[in-house]
């Protein structure tokens, strides 16, 4: 079955998000990533209940993401959990506290259960781990020295010693980049085992099939993120595998830069029996490149990949920081492009 879906963070007034999710509907979505940041958590569970409710009502199949949770997911939110829990922080290399959870922190991760089970309580059918990732620092300043980097806190110190027999280095090593891409890969199988473990019964006693979800980030190098993409293929209670490559303002050939990853998670989807899943920018889109949607969708397409979504809703356009040139122009000719993968002589 072919997917196609947008992520949605525009609204909780639930009469507007009825409305936005019957236009997500007609613009040839069928599934939404609803975005349940710790804003959410706190004060709209009821409400987000409601909503994801709502979309189930039109028929939308209902994704829910951890949005910027502890700062280590991808999202434009800020987290309470950092401001208020500083020994579960991220230490840097240097040793600053830095606005970021530490993935390897109990505490931090006895949050991110508890995360869940609210979560759970929405009624979602999957859960989408956006980009997991280490403190992250501009790349250049990372070329440039090779102490900018975390997580160096006690608990890592203490791990990686354990694991490797000497001390955390200051300088980032190859030792401490395998150390910090096994932390993620250990966090993600935690969630994922959890979610299934947890996932409620249905009216028959059998238990709610729940899909996990990650998104990669497509970076080059070890910045924090996964690199070995393998690695997360490889756990069982994952089910859809994918990445965001994004294409910067000025790109001369955005189809071959979406095929190239394209190509990559089919195959690994192939060998560990995953689903692949590409995401196609719909943020920062600049009035006269809305071509460069369509040709990413059609090369993600041509390259095997049937689970398609888009960042985000209506160009982005609720969000300044983020806007397209022309939101609505934006959003018309994604739904025109996932129209034409569903139907492809129209294109």
């Amino acid at each position: 079955m072919l997917k196609t879906g947008v992520s949605y963070f525009g609204s909780r007034i639930q009469r507007h998000v009825k409305e936005d999710m019957q236009d997500i509907k007609d613009h040839n979505c069928n599934f939404v990533v609803h975005t349940f940041s710790e804003t959410d958590l706190e004060f709209y569970k009821g409400t987000m209940k409601e909503i994801v409710e709502i979309s189930h009502g039109l028929g939308l199949e209902v994704w829910v993401d951890p949005w910027a949770v502890g700062g280590v997911f991808g999202g434009e939110a800020y987290s309470k959990f950092v401001a208020v829990n500083l020994e579960a922080r991220e230490i840097s290399a240097k040793g600053e506290s830095l606005p970021a959870a530490c993935l390897n922190n109990a505490q931090f991760r006895d949050f991110m259960l508890s995360w869940i089970d609210a979560a759970l309580e929405l009624k979602p059918d999957v859960f989408f781990w956006d980009e997991p990732h280490f403190y992250l620092y501009p790349l250049d300043q990372m070329e440039r020295d090779s102490t900018l980097w975390a997580c160096r806190c006690e608990v890592c110190r203490r791990e990686f010693k354990k694991r490797f027999g000497y001390e955390m280095p200051v300088e980032s090593n190859d030792d401490i980049k395998l150390f910090k891409e096994d932390s993620i890969i250990d966090f993600l199988k935690t969630m994922c085992e959890y979610v299934k473990n947890r996932a409620p019964k249905t009216e028959n006693q059998e238990p709610r099939t729940i899909k996990n979800a990650v998104c990669f980030l497509p970076f080059k190098g070890s910045l924090g993120g996964i690199m070995d993409w393998s690695k997360a293929a490889a756990i069982k209670s994952l089910d859809i595998i994918g990445t965001d490559p994004y294409w910067k303002v000025g790109e001369k050939d955005v189809g071959s830069l979406v095929r190239g990853f394209s190509k990559k998670i089919y195959d690994l989807a192939q060998e560990y029996n995953k689903e692949g899943q590409i995401w196609i920018l719909n943020f920062r889109i600049k009035k006269g490149t809305h071509k460069d949607i369509k040709t990413a969708v059609m090369a993600a397409h041509k390259e095997g990949i049937r689970n398609i979504a888009a960042w985000s809703y209506l160009g982005t356009g609720c969000m300044s920081y983020l806007a397209s040139d022309d939101p609505q122009g934006v959003w018309d000719t994604l739904g025109e492009a996932f129209f034409g993968i569903q139907k492809p002589d129209s294109l």
